[in-house]
Parts: C-alpha cells; structure tokens; sequence
C-alpha cells in the first residue's frame, strides 16, 4: 500500500474530510490550518533542495570517476597523435578539477544540503509541536470535545500558543540545525511542558476517541513511516536505502572479484608467457575496476543507506516497544507518559537524521 506523506497533519481535503468523518468531535484539536499553512512553503522547499543538492554530488562524483577512468586508461590511448592526446588530458584535467570544487569546496552543492537540512528540521519540529500540544493538553481537548464553545476557545488559545512558536523558533531555524549537528547533549526536544496529571474518566467516549485519533495519526504513522523506508522497491533515489544499499554493495563486490580474476589472468600470462593476458588492456580493466568500486563506496558515503537502515530499524523498534506500553496502560496518565515517550523518541531520531546527513559528502 502506498505511504502518503504528511497525512498526519491532515494536509490534503481528503484527510481533513477523514478526520472529520472519523473523529467529528475531535476534529478542531486533530486539524490545524495555521500550522498546515507554515508547514507548506519549508516542506516544499526542503524537497527540492534535497533534490538539486544530491542531483550536484551525483553529477560530482560522476566527474571525478570519468577522470579517473581517463587517467587510468592512459595505456589505451598514449599511441593516439599527440593533439587527441591533449585532448583527453584536458577533458580529464577539467572533469577532476570540477569535480573538486564541486565536491570538496561545497560549490553548488553544500548551500543547498544546508537548506534540505534546516528545512527538514522546521517540518519535523512543527509535526514534533502539533503533536506535543495534542498531549500536553489532552484533559482539555477532551472535555472541548463536549462543547463548540469549548473547542472553539481552545483553538484560540493554540493560535496564539503557535504564533509565539513561531517567533520563538521557526525564525531561527538555521541557528538551531547549526547548535544540534555540532552538540552531543541535544536534549529531549520538549516544547511544550506537561502538566498535572490529567482528571479524566477512563471510560469517557471522547477520551476513547482521542487515544484512537493519537494512535492512527501518531503510532500507526510513524510505524508505517519506517515500513515504507524499509521496505525494497525498484526506486534508486528517493526514499530507497535498501535499494542503494543491496546495489551498490552488488558493484563494490562485483568490482573486487572483477579485480582478483583479472590479476590471475595477469600472474598466469606472465607464467604462460601469454600475451594478451598481460597485456596493457587487462591492466587498465583491474585499474577500472577499482575506480568504479570507489565511485559505488563514495555514493553510500552521500546517500548514508546503512546508517538510514539502521536509524529505521532502531526507530521502528523503540515505537513498538512504547506502542506496547501505550496499550498495557490503564490509567490516563500511564497513557500519556508513553504519548510523551513517543514524541521524545522522535525528536532524537529527528537529531540522528540530521546529523548523519549533515557529516554526509559526495566525495573521492
């Protein structure tokens, strides 16, 4: 089944019309057009800037490899007039040399990852403060949810909650991406601070509908959020470390065998005293083969697919284990510390995606 992003915020018609066909006393607590509204413009410029800065370490480390591959092929073409020989060499020279300023120096490349980055950031930290106010006010929304008068104070009140979140944080953003990827104590990334235990009856039909509503929007997303990145598809670029993993590990060890089968063929033409299994052409496919196998390495150094799996995996575990404790729990406020454990959780899974994409480089 197909994963749809940022349904969780309820940010297309049908999602909205669902919440309110599924949760129609909960709907003005579950739906936030103030928020949906700021988080557009930062999702939507985080998307294509992902897009233009990888699209710029791709076309980097493709540079890089074709001079390799012309440096390395030399005995191919060091016969050709000397003109076509230059010509090579220029080609070669000016391919690397890009490929460097590219690459290394960050030109066109590093200014887009660091808007991917702080945007993405400002994306989870909104989806972080919905959901943290729908916890840390959970007695509040439950009763609203009996009155239209209620509700609609509340959402006042959470207009004017977000409007200081935004000042206190959304105009800062690139302060803050710089603080997390450079500290090793990045707190629990608590917004909003939790009360009182709440007063609720256990056995009130909204309190009901409002565990239901958090674990559809909330647990089930996130869970169905790590399935979906785990998950094999035919995709290469987007959304696919399971694919980038299992091919480029395929070329990195397709490579290495290439590498020992043509040095046997090198060692038994020098014993045989056979020509061609010594001759210049098998040099250059073993030095080829080594250039392609560090193009496949430097490609998992930028696209970080083992440290994304592996983020996944741990994520989808700890959800799972609190999910379990969520369920166990009877009492109101045994459910909520499990609610506020999950959003704990996210922010560090949160810090981790930025920290691993921000020490990620598509270099040689």
């Amino acid at each position: 089944m197909r994963y749809s992003f940022n349904s969780d915020l309820l940010l297309s018609d049908a999602d909205q019309e669902m919440a309110r066909k599924e949760y129609p006393d909960l709907s003005f607590a579950l739906d936030n057009a103030l928020l949906r509204e700021t988080f557009r413009p930062f999702d939507e410029r985080a998307n294509t800037a992902k897009t233009r800065s990888r699209r710029w370490g791709v076309f980097a480390v493709f540079l890089a490899t074709g001079a390799l591959l012309l440096a390395g092929g030399e005995l191919l073409y060091h016969d050709l007039p000397k003109y076509q020989v230059r010509i090579i060499a220029g080609i070669g020279g000016v391919a690397g040399i890009v490929s460097v300023i590219i690459g290394v120096f960050g030109i066109m490349f590093r200014k887009r990852k660091m808007r991917w980055l702080a945007d993405r950031l400002a994306t989870e930290r909104l989806r972080q403060y919905h959901f943290q106010y729908y916890v840390a006010h959970a007695e509040q929304i439950v009763g609203a949810a009996q009155s239209e008068a209620a509700a609609e104070a509340f959402t006042l009140q959470r207009a004017r909650d977000f409007s200081d979140f935004q000042k206190g944080f959304l105009e800062t953003v690139d302060e803050e991406l710089h603080h997390l990827v450079h500290t090793e104590d990045f707190g629990e990334g608590v917004l909003i601070e939790g009360g009182d235990a709440p007063v609720i009856d256990p056995e009130d039909k909204h309190w009901r509908a409002y565990l239901d509503a958090y674990v559809a929007l909330r647990f089930n997303r996130q869970i169905g959020y790590c399935d979906y990145i785990l998950r094999e598809r035919k995709s290469f670029w987007k959304q696919a470390p399971v694919q980038q993993e299992k091919i480029l590990g395929a070329i990195a060890m397709g490579c290495v065998m290439g590498i020992l089968i043509l040095h046997g063929l090198v060692f038994v033409g020098a014993v045989a005293n056979i020509g061609w299994m010594k001759g210049p052409l098998v040099h250059v496919f073993a030095i080829w083969a080594a250039i392609i196998a560090l193009t496949a390495r430097t490609f998992e150094e930028g696209f970080q697919p083992e440290r994304e799996i592996e983020r996944m995996r741990q994520y989808r575990v700890s959800l799972k284990r609190i999910y379990a404790r969520f369920e166990a729990a009877l009492a109101p406020s045994e459910k909520i510390a499990a609610m506020r454990d999950l959003e704990k959780l996210s922010y560090e899974e949160m810090v981790l995606f930025l920290k691993s994409n921000y020490e990620a480089q598509f270099v040689m």
